[in-house]
């Protein structure tokens, strides 16, 4: 992930084979939650924590204000 404020994950980052960003580009490729599992729609979220559905960030979101 790129230092600074971005918390964008960068492509190269994600097919590392160190590091947390294995697991995030495991589940973008399975295209399932990495919080709950279930199947990711189109509106999928990379989050600091993984690559997470709708629902699932929307609540993480809301659960940090």
């Amino acid at each position: 992930m790129k230092n600074g404020t971005s918390r964008a994950v960068l492509v190269g980052d994600l097919f590392r084979s160190d590091g947390p960003f294995l697991a995030i580009a495991e589940d973008f490729l399975t295209q399932r939650c990495g919080f709950c599992g279930h199947i990711v729609d189109e509106d999928a979220r990379f989050t600091v924590d993984g690559y997470w559905c709708s629902p699932c960030a929307s609540a993480l979101a809301a659960s940090v204000r």
